[in-house]
């Protein structure tokens, strides 16, 4: 009985430390963590010059000037809205893996906006990170595409474009072209 009572209490005890440590783990995210990537390094960016162009339905304007951080979050905020880590996304996207891409997909049949993100590596740094994100119903239509690179020598934020298109029902539809240098 005494060896008993003494297994029982040495299993619960090492069944107890088993749990504490699985609940303390903190999981990896599922896909390229795009908000974040891109939040740290946009942070290193803060009071860069920015030279961007804006199209509207075939219309330019250009400017240029030093940017803070807020601004070019704001400027980002097409790639952090690409982002794809979320419980409710987990099993949502293929995966393909190979030297100088990681690829996630939308399965077929799986909901959500963002249908693909492609982030290309140059060595081990990530030199470009795309995404196509499109919704569709009866009354409106979004589709948008992006494209953020780094500098290959200083491995910052270089260079983003986003083409923005838009159409709802009875109204003539919205195209959007922004392209942004930061130097």
């Amino acid at each position: 009985m005494k060896y008993f009572i003494s297994s029982v209490i040495l299993l619960t005890l090492f069944w107890g430390c088993n749990n504490i440590s699985d609940s303390g783990k903190s999981e990896e995210p599922s896909y390229f963590p795009v908000k974040e990537y891109v939040e740290v390094h946009a942070a290193k960016l803060d009071g860069k010059t920015l030279y961007k162009e804006v199209t509207i339905n075939g219309e330019t304007e250009k400017t240029e000037g030093p940017v803070t951080l807020d601004e070019l979050m704001k400027e980002l905020d097409f790639f952090i809205k690409a982002d794809i880590n979320s419980p409710a996304l987990k099993d949502a996207y293929d995966t393909e893996r190979s030297r100088r891409y990681l690829i996630h997909t939308l399965k077929e049949g799986a909901k959500g906006k963002v249908k693909k993100i492609v982030v290309q590596y140059y060595d081990e740094n990530v030199k470009e990170i795309s995404f196509h994100m499109k919704t569709e119903n009866p009354f409106y239509e979004s589709e948008t595409r992006g494209v953020l690179l780094w500098h290959a020598s200083f491995w910052l934020i270089h260079q983003y474009n986003i083409e923005h298109y838009q159409k709802v029902m009875f109204m003539k539809p919205n195209r959007m072209i922004i392209k942004g240098d930061i130097w």
